[in-house]
């Protein structure tokens, strides 16, 4: 199988999944991935749920395969030990890997659908985390956050008010500081 992804700056590598919806093109649109390309590796994939990318080899109902499918693909690539940005299905699939106990140095998951079917599995995450809801969530409800709270000892909220489900086309720029500020907790800068 063949995928398409952006790359761009050195250092640690950060990778940025979309949404359902949305594509590898969409963290260019909102500024993310220039944004981190200046003090990291920015790497931003097609996964094969996207608009652009959507293949019928995987079960949709069984995330667990996007989770494999995306630790294939880092060693394919050698990115050791990333960053992991995603959003809305690509969250849940973000905290999937992490509860698969893959190399991950820190995540950040943007309105993470399917997280009360994780429950205490969530307790297995270590890093840190940082989970962004945008307040008018009808998708993921900002409520989801106590979940993560719950589990994850490691773990840092933020509800962007007035922001919808895609909280990062909303408000760009904020979403945008909120993730380098973390960034900068855990890495100084």
């Amino acid at each position: 199988m063949r995928i398409r992804y952006l790359q761009k700056g050195t250092g640690i590598p950060v990778v940025l999944l979309h949404g359902y919806s949305f594509y590898a093109e969409t963290w260019v649109d909102v500024g993310l991935f220039d944004a981190l390309a200046k003090d990291y590796s920015a790497y931003a994939f097609d996964m094969p749920y996207g608009a652009k990318s959507r293949s019928d080899k995987f079960n949709t109902e069984n995330r667990d395969e996007y989770a494999v499918f995306l630790n294939t693909i880092l060693k394919e690539i050698a990115i050791e030990n990333p960053i992991l940005i995603g959003a809305s299905i690509s969250g849940e699939v973000t905290l999937r890997y992490l509860i698969h106990d893959y190399s991950a140095r820190a995540a950040v998951v943007i309105g993470p659908v399917g997280i009360k079917s994780l429950g205490n599995q969530l307790g297995r995450i270590a890093i840190p985390l940082l989970g962004i809801w945008g307040e008018k969530d009808t998708v993921s409800p900002p409520t989801d956050s106590k979940i993560l709270e719950s589990y994850v000892r490691n773990s840092e909220i933020h509800i962007i008010d007035g922001a919808n489900h895609p909280c990062y086309l909303d408000v760009p720029e904020k979403f945008a500081e909120i993730v380098k500020d973390f960034l900068r907790g855990i890495y100084g800068g």
